[in-house]
């Protein structure tokens, strides 16, 4: 796999719209028809080539062609968007909405993401090596339940903001540390796994699909019904052991309770009471 590799020439003020940085756009250009591509710097539009520092060499092919970007891109937004084939790498922290509509391949950053990582996605791997921010995985604010994520696996490895799978219907989100509140708002399916602790009210107005949260959750909604407890729960391909307890919800958004919410019982002394219910409605 051949690369491209792209380093900023200056520190970056203002945003840039970056949403034909992908391996689609590269596959088959030369270095000069890559940095004549356009770009939008604030309200001005720009080359790439003046911007970047372009070198290296792409493939014919998409999914042969590797784009490297280096340095901090924390203002260079929508890095990957619609993105079908081949890889991405950050070097670095990335700005908003990276691997927005992406379709496949693979996206990696080595920093830090911004807001709506992921958006409305529905194949393809992002792998975030830092943290994120609000709304991985969603939909824009104010769509309904399912316009969100809908394929693909996002996987973070440090901690994430509120509202990770806003409206998400389909795929895989997976928070190797702790995310803020209301992780599966509006979600009508896929699964989110937070090994860390939520700062409360996951599942909010949750139709469908599956939430499993390792750590302590500050808040459980009382629209949530507790089911059951279970030793360990399947996500992916694995099981993630528990015990936790199994509640089903949102009821105020779908009465049939088709939400699945599992929850840590040894990281929330305070949900013990659940237990007891349901000890009390065993007998």
């Amino acid at each position: 796999m051949k690369e491209v590799v792209l380093i900023p020439k200056s520190e970056f003020k203002v945003p840039i719209e970056a949403e034909l940085i992908r391996p689609d756009v590269f596959a088959g250009k030369s270095l000069e028809d890559i940095g004549a591509i356009k770009v939008r710097e604030g309200n001005r539009l720009r080359r790439l080539g003046d911007l970047f520092h372009v070198n290296g060499e792409p493939e014919k092919e998409a999914v042969e062609t590797k784009i490297v970007i280096e340095g901090d891109l924390s203002k260079v937004w929508r890095i990957g968007e619609k993105m079908k084939a081949g890889c991405i790498e950050v070097r670095g922290s990335a700005g908003a909405l990276v691997g927005q509509k992406m379709e496949g391949g693979t996206i990696i950053v080595r920093g830090d993401a911004g807001m709506m990582l992921g958006c409305k996605m529905r194949g393809g791997i992002i792998e975030v090596f830092g943290s994120a921010s609000d709304a991985v995985g969603a939909c824009y604010r104010g769509e309904k339940p399912g316009k969100g994520m809908r394929g693909g696996t996002i996987i973070i490895h440090g901690n994430a903001g509120a509202e990770i799978g806003r409206g998400m219907k389909n795929g895989l989100i997976i928070v190797e540390g702790s995310c803020g509140p209301m992780p599966g708002l509006n979600m009508k399916g896929g699964t989110i796994l937070v090994k860390g602790n939520c700062e409360g009210k996951p599942g909010a107005r949750m139709v469908a699909g599956k939430l499993v949260v390792c750590g302590y959750v500050g808040e459980v909604l009382s629209s949530f019904h507790i089911e059951d407890h279970k030793d360990s729960v399947k996500v992916g391909t694995e099981k993630v052991a528990g015990p936790f307890y199994a509640f089903s919800g949102d009821v105020l958004a779908n009465p049939k309770c088709e939400g699945k919410l599992f929850i840590s019982v040894a990281a929330n002394p305070h949900l013990k009471p659940f237990m007891e219910f349901l000890k009390a409605t065993i007998v």
